[in-house]
């Protein structure tokens, strides 16, 4: 805001208005980082549940495969390690995120969903198989 009026008063206002501004630009700042840690800290907990989840059906699957023979039971193998191991780099890839802008976190999110998504299909077709034999 411009002033014709020059007088020193009217300067210390301008300064408070302007720290005043200062101040809840800081406080918003502030807010949007703190809603920003929430929000990663509650789809990190989510996240790692649906990923405890995964586990104990690739443990459960380790499990019935034990009964096939030798052949059938080292191609299972092989596709469960696999299923472990995207799951094992999913929860590490959860874990190392660092926090930056919300443009980079709302891509990470999607993008973590998608995989998350894509191995859990997996796991329960591998599930579904191994239940029809």
């Amino acid at each position: 805001m411009t002033s014709c009026n020059n007088s020193p008063t009217a300067k210390e206002e301008d300064v408070k208005e302007a720290t005043q501004d200062l101040i809840d630009a800081e406080a918003d700042l502030n807010q949007a980082e703190y809603d920003s840690i929430s929000d990663f800290n509650t789809f990190k907990e989510s996240i790692q549940l649906k990923l405890v989840e995964n586990q104990k059906v690739i443990d459960d699957l380790k499990l019935k495969i034990t009964s096939k023979g030798k052949v059938e039971r080292d191609i299972d193998e092989v596709e469960i390690n696999k299923l472990e191991k995207r799951n094992t780099d999913l929860r590490l890839k959860i874990e190392n995120y660092e926090q930056g802008p919300a443009q980079k976190w709302e891509l990470f999110k999607v993008d973590f969903n998608n995989e998350l998504d894509d191995l859990g299909k997996s796991i329960s077709e591998m599930a579904d198989r191994n239940k029809k034999k």
